[in-house]
């Protein structure tokens, strides 16, 4: 079962793996080390920085990772969610992209931090995972499953490579309020969005995977400050960005940032969703 069919054409892994390669650049502008958002309390003061710290431990405190576990990072980005697994837990851990940039900057990175003994990465499709059925014992994947297609197919792949009693942990982006088909197209073409479900959707589609669902849990209110962070950080390194993509980018990125923020406050929300692989399945 697919999620709910959009206009734009999805967009295939090559093309998800293409789009971060050529705008890793834009990314580390607007996110810094860590390619996705963060969790900030009500009226927090702190960086955007410290809250996606924040996220990524929200994670870890789901997952409660052992000594012996080995993790799955799904589409691992550049690698600092893992290196923040690793320096809080004594698991290891293997993040896979598409992007072969970013598997490139992960193991530089890594290598940096002397964690290369503990943390390994691959270029590999989230939709087709190349390893043995009860491979690992935990996974997670943070803010990927909305370039995907088919969460479905992306779910059950990582509960066919979980153990018996595996952990997973999602972070993902989804649709609050009925986004129109002309915001549905800026949404794909300028952030690579293939899928959004409502919320109330998400465990039942978990559930379809073949995965026990622990909770689904609604952190919206807690991610809207990124977007005062992100318009700043653009803000103050446009020109830089310019500079490396050239002018006709910054100029539709000046229409297309703004909108697309707009949509994310209006229509768009975020969930955190803590799911386990059945021990007799």
């Amino acid at each position: 079962m697919q999620d709910k069919r959009r206009p734009t054409p999805y967009p295939s892994s090559v093309s998800i793996g293409q789009f971060y390669d050529q705008m890793g650049a834009f990314f580390a502008t607007l996110f810094g080390d860590n390619i996705h958002f963060g969790l900030f309390d009500r009226d927090d003061t702190q960086s955007m920085t410290q809250a996606q710290t924040r996220l990524t431990d929200r994670l870890l405190d789901l997952l409660q990772l052992q000594e012996d576990d080995h993790l799955l990072d799904v589409g691992c980005g550049t690698g600092h969610p893992a290196i923040q697994l690793a320096e809080r837990t004594k698991a290891t851990a293997l993040g896979v992209s598409v992007s072969p940039s970013q598997v490139d900057a992960a193991i530089a990175k890594v290598r940096e931090v002397g964690l290369s003994s503990r943390l390994a990465f691959a270029v590999a499709d989230a939709m087709d995972l190349p390893y043995q059925a009860g491979t690992f014992d935990a996974a997670w994947a943070v803010e990927m499953l909305f370039h995907v297609p088919d969460r479905l197919q992306v779910l059950s792949e990582i509960g066919r490579v979980l153990k018996p009693g595996g952990r997973v942990v999602l972070s993902d982006f989804v649709e609050l309020q009925p986004v129109t088909d002309e915001e549905w197209d800026l949404l794909a073409q300028g952030f690579a969005f293939s899928s959004l479900l409502h919320p109330d959707r998400y465990g039942e589609v978990v559930a379809q995977a073949g995965l026990e669902v622990v909770q689904v849990l609604d952190v919206t209110a807690q991610t809207r400050q990124n977007m005062r962070w992100i318009e700043q950080r653009y803000a103050a390194d446009k020109e830089r960005l310019a500079g490396i993509y050239g002018g006709e980018f910054a100029a539709q990125m000046d229409r297309l940032l703004p909108v697309g923020m707009s949509i994310y406050t209006e229509k768009l929300g975020y969930v955190i969703v803590e799911a386990r692989r059945p021990t007799d399945g």
